[in-house]
């Protein structure tokens, strides 16, 4: 099973997409979409849409897991970072994936066993799940997002 893990952004959006078999999990593929303040907003939320469908329509996951926005004091970069979540979200109804959102908390409890873990204590463990080198905050948000999901589906099976 193929599932696609996203930390949504509007200057860098993460993404992982994680094959599991057996609770063996592997990276088919992460990184970044990126856009840049030059370029104009919508042509920046259009590439978002364009990047994801295409990897989407590549890799073909069968579900997804996005994470939930917490708000944060900045209310500019929290509605940018709104509106680029729901450009992904159009993505993957589009593209007729289901997924779950999780909150940050969530995701680190499923990965570290603990909600407050820091940024390190993540990619320690998910580099070790996946026998990776996952060093970028916004990728290794995305894996993380991916393997709760992943994980937490096998649990529940």
């Amino acid at each position: 099973m193929i599932t696609l893990g996203i930390d949504p952004g509007f200057a860098r959006c993460g993404y992982a997409f994680i094959e599991s078999k057996n609770s063996i999990y592997r990276i088919v593929e992460s990184g970044l979409i990126e856009t840049f303040k030059e370029t104009e907003y919508n042509q920046r939320l259009k590439k978002i849409y364009d990047d994801l469908n295409n990897l989407i329509k590549k890799i073909k996951p069968d579900n997804a897991a996005i994470e939930e926005l917490f708000f944060s004091k900045n209310s500019k970069t929290a509605l940018k970072v709104a509106e680029a979540r729901g450009i992904i979200i159009l993505a993957l109804t589009v593209n007729n994936i289901n997924f779950k959102e999780y909150k940050p908390k969530e995701v680190k409890s499923q990965i570290t066993g603990n909600g407050n873990a820091n940024k390190n204590a993540v990619i320690k463990m998910i580099n070790l799940f996946t026998n990776s080198k996952i060093i970028q905050d916004d990728t290794a948000d995305a894996v993380a997002i991916a393997l709760a999901h992943a994980s937490r589906n096998r649990i529940f099976k």
